[in-house]
């Protein structure tokens, strides 16, 4: 129970923060609230509506409301918003101008996002599957998580800030706009339309690329790519060859053309084959690469007969000893 259900209204109405969340037997906001600046009222299942007049809210969270159809559009001062998972929320007020940080991922019935939050620098919307466009006069994000928006056809060219991009799960979606080149950060994963990676995302740092059949290559002027991750990409024939770390599982292109990266590429390339065959010396043989220190992968994941406890064991047995010789 909380301080709402407790306490007389009367002892709430000089409060300016509240936290109810939680509460199964909440069904209401007090309307005399109005000097409220943050509430949280999520994980109430009987929580139907907020009330219009806490018009001095500064944040609400709301998420995980089952029942909860709206938010009010007097809340003007609003500047967060985390409403994840009100899976009858059907849309956002264009009224909250001044959101800068909005969070609505899994609101099944969410179909748009309004073109007049101009303020807005952090969007999470991951698994909206009926929203189908990102308004372009979104200029200021710099962070976007749009994973698992199975209708989303293309991510606007104008939000040139953007630093964080994650697609993942964009099924219709083909291309990724080139003008982005302050981006860091790219998960395009399972996206089965990707074609390509523009080769203009200088600034590239992290980039993951699972499960993308039409993906041909990786554009080599990522000269700030520190991290590679990419699985199951079957026409994929080429990546930059000074990445730090790199994982790459089921590509069999790349296999093909193995001798023409640097020695960690070969290396990777033979430990997937080795896990395929299942060879419990596997570890040693890594081991002694000189490039053991230039790759990651995931033994869970990959697979083989050989299971992740041996290896990690066996890892920590002679990473000392190759750390020595490599000093």
């Amino acid at each position: 129970m909380c301080r709402i259900c407790t306490e007389p209204v009367e002892s709430l109405l000089e409060a300016t923060h509240l936290n109810c969340s939680g509460c199964a037997g909440l069904v209401a906001i007090p309307s005399e609230l109005t000097r409220l600046q943050s509430l949280d009222c999520s994980r109430c299942p009987l929580l139907v509506t907020i009330p219009v007049e806490l018009v001095s809210l500064a944040r609400l969270t709301c998420s995980y409301c089952p029942v909860l159809a709206s938010i009010p559009s007097t809340l003007e001062r609003l500047i967060y918003l985390d409403c994840v998972y009100c899976p009858v929320l059907a849309s956002i007020p264009s009224t909250l101008v001044n959101l800068v940080t909005v969070y609505c991922g899994g609101c099944r019935a969410l179909a748009s996002i309004p073109d007049t939050l101009v303020r807005l620098t952090r969007l999470h919307c991951s698994g909206c599957r009926r929203l189908v466009f990102i308004p372009g006069t979104l200029v200021r994000l710099r962070e976007l998580v749009c994973s698992g928006c199975s209708r989303l056809a293309s991510i606007p060219g104008t939000l040139i800030h953007l630093r964080e991009l994650n697609c993942a799960e964009c099924h219709v979606l083909a291309s990724i706009p080139g003008t982005l080149a302050d981006l860091v950060y790219l998960d395009c994963s399972y996206c089965p339309r990707l074609a390509s990676i523009p080769s203009t995302l200088v600034h590239l740092a992290v980039l993951y690329c699972y499960y993308c059949p039409l993906l041909l290559s990786i554009p080599g002027t990522f000269v700030c790519l520190t991290y590679l991750s990419c699985y199951s990409c079957p026409r994929l024939a080429s990546i930059p060859s000074d990445v730090d770390r790199v994982l790459c599982y089921d590509c069999p292109w790349l296999s093909q053309n193995a001798a023409a990266y640097p020695t960690h590429i070969p290396s990777l390339l033979r430990l997937q084959r080795w896990f395929r065959r299942g060879r419990k010396q596997v570890f040693k043989r890594v081991l002694r690469t000189r490039a053991f220190n230039e790759f990651v992968f995931h033994p869970d994941r990959i697979g083989g007969k050989l299971v992740k406890r041996q290896m990690e064991a066996e890892l920590g047995a002679m990473r000392p000893a190759k750390q020595q010789r490599t000093e």
